[in-house]
């Protein structure tokens, strides 16, 4: 039996010791630490709330990883008699109708072209759907991995701080909602790209609310 390629294993690792593993055990858990600190410092409301916009920019950032993998490489698939089938798995001559199937190519469906795609061509939608499933599975999982490494340094940082966010009074709770709230519209007006987006009617709103709420006491 012939041994299967390294390539096909992408976190397979060769190492000279017991302490040469370990050192990179320790090198990496830190550099997982260091990037869950940038998390919390840098994404607002994380670990617990992640903004739309904030996923969003996350997952671009796994895909392109995702797209390094052997497990998500490019397939080119031809078509025959209606069938769509890796060209890896035919013989003779190469069908005239092929395409390829990437992560950057199923990702750029919207979902309205993925459902007309389901009743239009449902053998290319099968395996677009397929692919986007996993590479969507394999970014839940990274973004998983990433909120529990900001909550190890959270709790680092601050021991009691599970138990006080647990056992904040409702007007703490409103003013943090409200800190957030501002956080995300600086941040999305910094983007440019929200229209929705305005510091001065958020403002504005948030004074007629805590006016409103002080009334209703």
């Amino acid at each position: 039996m012939s041994k299967a390629k390294s390539s096909a294993v992408p976190f397979e690792q060769s190492y000279k010791s017991l302490s040469d593993f370990g050192y990179n055990v320790a090198k990496r858990a830190d550099a997982i630490r260091a990037d869950g600190a940038w998390a919390l410092d840098n994404i607002a409301g994380f670990p617990d709330d992640v903004s739309p916009e904030a996923r969003v920019e996350l997952y671009e950032g796994f895909r392109m990883r995702a797209s390094e993998l052997p497990k998500y490489e490019e397939v080119v698939y031809g078509v025959v008699d209606g069938n769509v089938i890796p060209l890896s798995q035919l013989t003779g001559d190469a069908p005239k109708e092929q395409f390829k199937v990437n992560v950057a190519m199923v990702f750029s469906f919207s979902q309205q072209q993925i459902g007309a795609m389901k009743s239009d061509d449902p053998a290319k939608h099968r395996i677009v759907f397929e692919l986007r499933d996993r590479v969507n599975k394999y970014c839940s999982n990274r973004l998983a991995d990433l909120k529990s490494a900001a909550k190890k340094v959270l709790k680092e940082r601050d021991p009691d701080s599970q138990t006080r966010a647990a056992t904040l009074t409702f007007e703490q709770f409103i003013d943090k909602t409200l800190d957030t709230m501002k956080t995300r519209c600086r941040a999305a007006e910094a983007r440019g790209n929200d229209p929705t987006a305005n510091s001065k009617a958020l403002d504005a709103a948030i004074i007629a609310f805590k006016v409103k709420l002080d009334v209703t006491k």
